[in-house]
């Protein structure tokens, strides 16, 4: 007599695989944050992101005549993820540090910043910013 067929073993081989999947992404996630974050921390700390990008600039341009904050605040439109800042600036200087110069006599940089526990902290858009916010969220690195 033939043993009869387990329905159920592909369905759960599926299962497992997702489920290794998704620890794996989950764990990924926050090593990536937590040593990002550290590496950001070493490049400055700030009290609030609009201090940040002040000194970002001031690093960034050379004989700056004046700056003003056109945007700060959060990255998402619900608010919802209010540890991940977007801060954009409008800047009149005569050049950038790289030696070009400001096509319209002004410039219009923009940053991410990100929560930590000692104040905020530059993250360039390569870093992937969100996906860092994200694990910092998801593991309470922000608070």
């Amino acid at each position: 007599m033939l043993e009869k067929k387990k329905w159920y073993l592909p369905l759960l081989v599926v299962f497992v695989g997702i489920a290794q999947y998704a620890f794996v992404f989950v764990i990924g996630i926050g090593i990536y944050s937590t040593v990002h974050l550290q590496i950001q921390k070493g490049d400055g700390i700030y009290r609030t992101p609009e201090e940040g990008m002040r000194t970002k600039i001031a690093r960034s341009y050379t004989g700056i005549e004046r700056i003003e904050i056109e945007y700060a605040g959060t990255n998402s439109f619900d608010g919802s993820f209010p540890d991940v800042w977007f801060v954009i600036a409008k800047v009149w200087a005569a050049s950038r540090s790289d030696g070009k110069a400001l096509s319209k006599g002004y410039s219009n940089p923009g940053s991410f910043f990100l929560r930590v526990p000692e104040g905020w902290v530059h993250v360039p858009e390569g870093k992937f910013p969100e996906v860092i916010g994200l694990g910092s969220w998801i593991f309470g690195l922000s608070r």
